[in-house]
């Protein structure tokens, strides 16, 4: 029966110009096999769908790729999501950032210590920088994402 489900939805959601909303697509399959089960011919239906007037039954046809095509997320998956999200900027931050942290702050450090400065001390001093920019950056980044995303309740 799962193989007749992907056959039906290939044969009525498959179009050139685009895809069907989610929801549309469940309200196509729905009005389709009722047709289908009051005795019409699949391959009728088909037709009518692509050919017939109006276009598709009238439903929308949104780009590849657009957001209300993609189905929607339940709640247990955005949750995960976001703590392996928290997880990846957590280990980012305080672990790779801050090795690099230590290399060139303490590599600048010394440097600067013997009094010659230079092109080494430049470096080290632009090297850690940017990582304490960075690191802090992205925590600074993640922390405003996600509390535009939530709303506390």
């Amino acid at each position: 029966m799962a193989s007749h489900e992907t056959e039906h939805e290939r044969d009525l959601l498959t179009s050139n110009h685009g895809v069907f909303r989610d929801d549309d697509r469940t309200e196509i399959m729905g009005t389709a096999h009722a047709r289908e089960a009051s005795g019409e011919a699949w391959a009728d239906i088909v037709r009518d769908f692509h050919t017939g007037k109006p276009r598709y039954w009238g439903y929308p046809v949104v780009p590849y790729g657009h957001p209300a095509s993609k189905k929607k997320k339940t709640a247990e998956q955005i949750r995960t999501r976001n703590v392996l999200v928290f997880f990846w900027t957590a280990l980012q931050s305080f672990v790779i950032l801050k090795g690099f942290i230590m290399y060139f702050g303490l590599n600048y450090s010394i440097q600067h210590e013997d009094w010659y400065g230079g092109r080494d001390t430049d470096f080290y001093a632009w090297g850690l920088g940017i990582s304490l920019a960075i690191s802090f950056g992205g925590l600074l980044l993640f922390a405003i994402r996600k509390s535009r995303e939530q709303h506390w309740d």
